[in-house]
């Protein structure tokens, strides 16, 4: 032990914990000249440096640590818009309408023929008017979105001309059947053809994109000013029906409007 005092006590000096008037009994006198001195100096030279890298190392490990208590902090989510209550005046005229004509509530649906969720929507508003077969009729309105929906959009308004309501829903029929895959010019014939349908007028129509623009395109005009940007789009007397719609989604806001309807008649 005794040998390893000098040592200590020239370290102790150099790390400035013993002042200069202290020193043991067996140390030999020290001057800053001293070759271990020197030594001894240059080992804390070099301890420094890396106790500097190992703070440098350090204060990245915490800027990490801190980056990585952020993210893991739970995001709040915004908060969900409130509903729109807006009661939109949406005029039926000729649509195509599905149920007695003298309905209390009256569900509006704007479809494209190239939209899949459409597809899947027609046995839902189908089960609607089976629930209420006496207080619900079923309007369609076009609003095709796509150029390709455009004929199928045509065809069936087409029917609508030539065959009446009952018309337009047989070709509507053939072409939910078919799906978002069969909207071709020759399978759109041969519903028309079908249907009995004069095929000379249809081919005409199938001819001119003016003509098949102009029976496509005839709600959406009015559908952007209700605020309809995509398909389906589902109004109940007028109110727009938000977020997923299951059954019971349809049943809650037609049971609501059939209770409005009801007040209102016998108000009256």
């Amino acid at each position: 032990m005794r040998q390893w005092m000098p040592r200590l006590t020239l370290i102790a000096v150099a790390c400035g914990v013993l002042s200069s008037g202290m020193a043991l009994a067996q140390d030999q006198p020290m001057t800053a000249s001293d070759p271990e001195m020197a030594k001894i100096q240059e080992e804390l030279k070099a301890i420094r440096a890396e106790l500097a890298a190992v703070r440098a190392e350090l204060k990245q490990v915490s800027l990490q640590l801190r980056a990585m208590q952020t993210a893991q902090k739970p995001v709040t989510p915004p908060k969900p818009a409130p509903p729109d209550n807006t009661v939109h005046n949406i005029p039926i005229d000729d649509s195509p309408v599905r149920g007695p004509k003298d309905a209390p509530v009256t569900v509006v649906e704007y479809i494209s023929f190239a939209c899949g969720y459409c597809i899947r929507e027609d046995p839902m508003l189908k089960d609607v008017l089976k629930a209420y077969p006496n207080d619900v009729r079923w309007v369609v309105k076009h609003f095709p979105m796509w150029d390709r929906a455009k004929p199928a959009h045509a065809a069936a308004a087409l029917a609508m001309k030539q065959l009446g309501n009952d018309g337009f829903w047989k070709m509507y029929d053939k072409i939910v059947a078919g799906g978002a895959r069969k909207l071709e010019k020759s399978d759109l014939r041969q519903y028309a053809e079908d249907l009995g349908m004069d095929l000379a007028a249809f081919d005409a129509v199938m001819a001119d994109d003016a003509q098949i623009a102009a029976l496509a395109d005839v709600d959406a005009t009015a559908a952007r000013g209700f605020g309809v940007g995509g398909t389906p789009a589902v109004f109940i007397n007028g109110k727009r029906l938000q977020g997923r719609r299951p059954l019971e989604a349809y049943k809650a806001m037609i049971d609501e409007a059939l209770k409005q309807a009801k007040g209102e008649k016998k108000g009256s």
